[in-house]
């Protein structure tokens, strides 16, 4: 098989297998976490808008003594094309004070728990993607990633397919063994 002129952009995971997408959440919740678990390779779908209200750029906290007592976590974002940006456009608002904050409410909540030093040594590349990625599309995958490895699975991303026009999609739907027809 010939390989497509994309595949210098992106590594390709092996042919077939199973494909999640999914947008990256900052700090996802179980159930996407479950997800991604259970794929080979995640598709990082960051070119659909950006949601102020959902899980993109904030996640929930729970208290460690009551599940049901939450708390969002946010971290600030700018949309520099206002409402109609896509999550791969979202900017991180004031990238040092929102590290500050996120560590600060993640040691709040979390920092009582005899786990707490290895889930805080974890989480450092979280806090450093925060400060030094621009985009929230990023450090949310970071995040992700974070979470999954702390599971004890790594797994591939493919980024921005649709970036790359609807030709060179479909190729490389068909090198990773998807057929782009049946979508």
């Amino acid at each position: 098989m010939t390989a497509s002129p994309a595949v210098s952009l992106l590594d390709l995971p092996e042919l077939g297998g199973l494909c999640a997408i999914h947008q990256p959440n900052f700090l996802p919740r179980l159930t996407t976490l479950a997800k991604l678990f259970a794929a080979d390779y995640w598709i990082v779908l960051d070119d659909v808008q950006f949601t102020r209200r959902d899980y993109q750029h904030r996640t929930r906290l729970a208290a460690l003594d009551d599940q049901t007592r939450q708390r969002w976590l946010t971290i600030p974002t700018y949309l520099p094309h206002g409402r109609p940006a896509l999550v791969r456009d979202a900017v991180i608002y004031d990238a040092q004070l929102a590290r500050r904050r996120t560590a600060g409410m993640l040691r709040q909540h979390y920092g009582v728990s005899p786990h707490w030093p290895a889930l805080a040594q974890a989480l450092a590349p979280v806090l450093d993607a925060i400060s030094k990625e621009q985009r929230i599309a990023k450090a949310a995958e970071i995040s992700t990633r974070v979470l999954l490895e702390l599971l004890g699975r790594r797994l591939g991303a493919l980024w921005a397919l649709a970036a790359l026009g609807p030709q060179a999609m479909a190729t490389r739907f068909r090198d990773i063994g998807l057929d782009p027809a049946a979508r």
